[in-house]
């Protein structure tokens, strides 16, 4: 990895973890350089404004639950509910070591500008319609995932805390429902 590569993953390393810490209100330039140890400029070169830094870590977030998802594809045997199982186990695999940092992100995101918001949209409504592409129910996939992100987002606000083993109950048990669906496919 290039030198300015680690750079840029140290900023946003950084900026996720302090929006974590401190909340997204805490989320500056100066905050973010200071965390990173990094100059001003040596951040303003990666990140010119902050929409730049936090369309840089959602896009961050992007790449690594697609990168993840396509992992999980590839383990899984072909059926319908195949991509709904996929980013349920990916975003399981991933949610403590490298989702749940970033995913502050997002909260940082939609609350200083929703726009920047839209590629996430963009990558929920992907898995809703490549598996309704696979024959199964657009409104089941929509319940599926956004139980998934009930479950994640509770414990990223803090409203709820899961030990691993109710965590892996939630998940099992929801794999279970998406099998059921994926018996009951239109394919």
């Amino acid at each position: 990895m290039s030198p300015q590569r680690n750079r840029r993953d140290a900023i946003l390393d950084a900026a996720a973890d302090l929006v974590r810490e401190k909340g997204a209100a805490h989320l500056t330039l100066d905050a973010v350089s200071a965390r990173a140890k990094v100059s001003k400029g040596g951040l303003l070169y990666h990140f010119q404004t902050k929409e730049a830094l936090l369309q840089g870590m959602v896009s961050r977030l992007e790449e690594t639950l697609t990168s993840a998802r396509k992992l999980q594809l590839a383990k899984l045997d072909r059926s319908p509910a195949r991509t709904l199982k996929a980013h349920i186990h990916s975003m399981e695999a991933l949610w403590q070591k490298k989702v749940k940092p970033i995913a502050a992100a997002l909260l940082a995101a939609g609350s200083h500008d929703p726009r920047l918001l839209e590629a996430a949209r963009q990558y929920h409504e992907s898995i809703i319609r490549d598996a309704e592409a696979a024959g199964i129910s657009p409104a089941f996939a929509r319940i599926a995932v956004c139980a998934l992100k009930g479950l994640l987002l509770s414990e990223l606000l803090g409203t709820a805390t899961y030990t691993r083993q109710q965590r892996k109950a939630f998940i099992d048990e929801l794999i279970r429902l998406v099998d059921e669906a994926d018996a009951h496919s239109t394919r």
